[in-house]
């Protein structure tokens, strides 16, 4: 499981890294993890879309991201933490790693 989680943060920083450009990959496996992430995302709350892709734009490890990110958007960091685990579960089963 947790290399599973850690794939998916691989796809979400694949995501927010190109999100808002149309993906233009080279490798058929990036655009697949890049719709299934963009699935995954479009049926959340804009507010907890945001959150993540302000995680995974920034560069560092996750727990100074998520601090930042806490922060700036002026929540708890078990908030961010909470919205993070719910959503890279989701993209997991989506894409059937767990």
């Amino acid at each position: 499981m947790r290399h599973a989680l850690e794939y998916v943060n691989h796809m979400l920083r694949l995501y927010a890294s190109n999100c808002g450009k149309q993906g233009n990959f080279q490798k058929e496996i990036d655009r697949r993890n890049f719709q299934t992430v963009e699935k995954v995302l479009n049926d959340l709350p804009e507010w907890d879309r945001n959150v993540i892709i302000e995680v995974f734009r920034r560069n560092g490890p996750i727990e100074y991201t998520v601090q930042e990110v806490s922060k700036k958007f002026g929540v708890d960091l078990d908030v961010v933490w909470t919205v993070l685990s719910k959503t890279s579960r989701k993209i997991a089963k989506e894409r059937e790693l767990i």
